[in-house]
């Protein structure tokens, strides 16, 4: 569980991260500087996910800082929104696939999954990972 959530505050954050909204991603720029960034994501297990690649400025961000923090809002009008926090791992290797294709699955038709796996594999990809130690909603 997230941050030691107890049952009910887990079950209201899985419920909001449920749909496939934007997470904007918050690492720390190697001036200090925040370093902001949308991603799709996956929540499941207490664990947010996000995909990208070894290139992107903020899988750099995280192997010399692992400090993360993500907020995730509803709609246009952001009247609800969750920011979580907490220290990551970053994975790579043949193991990241099933964790990005469910990352895809969230925001790809059905039709275009297989399309968008077959671009993504032509990546160098990682899977960055979170069980957050902070939650905070609004």
């Amino acid at each position: 569980m997230a941050a030691n959530l107890d049952a009910e505050e887990e079950a209201r954050l899985a419920a909001f991260l449920d749909p496939p909204r934007i997470a904007v991603v918050a690492t720390i720029g190697a001036t200090g500087m925040p370093q902001l960034t949308p991603n799709w994501y996956r929540y499941s297990d207490g664990r947010l996910t996000i995909s990208t690649t070894k290139e992107r400025v903020k899988r750099r961000n995280l192997v010399r800082d692992n400090r993360m923090a993500v907020c995730v809002f509803s709609g246009t009008d952001a009247r609800e929104y969750v920011t979580l926090s907490g220290s990551v791992e970053i994975r790579d290797g043949d193991g990241i696939w099933p964790d990005t294709r469910a990352i895809v699955e969230r925001y790809v038709k059905p039709e275009g999954v297989e399309k968008r796996m077959a671009a993504l594999r032509r990546e160098n990809r990682v899977i960055i990972s979170m069980a957050p130690d902070r939650v905070h909603y609004r």
